[in-house]
């Protein structure tokens, strides 16, 4: 298993989707759509999960969504134990719902790097959800996991 690795592309994949929604907040007000966006903007056409989302997102409503999507990210990626199925389900509920194959191509530009992301968890929904992920919607060890501020890497007290 490579962690560390794993660990580092997800971390600069965060950082790629925080660009996206960066550079779409300066356009969002001006287009319709994130394929009117794509179609306009250069600039974001080398965002790939732009063209893996719904095309007919609002802008605004996708920067909302990865928000909450991804937040939970820098802290489940300093956890000692890594919890993948959180990791991947956020992102599966929050901007794939109801679209599956942008869903299949995202989890499958993921398992370049992370073979596992995306591993285990149920199928896209096609009903709408709401932008941030509940308790509810966690996967279930997602629940159990003790204090998100582990030892980990430091020393034990």
């Amino acid at each position: 298993m490579d962690d560390p690795y794993e660990r580092r592309a997800l971390l600069l994949h965060l950082g790629d989707v925080l660009e996206a929604i960066f550079c779409l907040t300066k356009c969002a007000d001006s287009r319709a759509t994130i394929g009117e966006a794509l179609a306009k903007d250069d600039a974001l056409v080398s965002f790939n999960i732009l063209g893996q989302v719904d095309a007919g997102m609002h802008p605004q409503d996708f920067i909302k969504r990865a928000t909450g999507a991804f937040f939970v990210w820098p802290k489940a990626l300093l956890d000692e134990t890594l919890n993948r199925q959180l990791l991947a389900h956020t992102i599966q509920h929050d901007l794939f719902a109801g679209n599956a194959k942008g869903w299949e191509a995202y989890v499958s530009e993921r398992r370049q790097e992370v073979p596992w992301f995306g591993e285990d968890l149920p199928k896209v929904l096609k009903e709408e959800v709401e932008a941030t992920p509940s308790d509810a919607d966690a996967p279930p060890d997602a629940k159990d996991q003790t204090s998100r501020y582990s030892t980990w890497p430091w020393r034990p007290e």
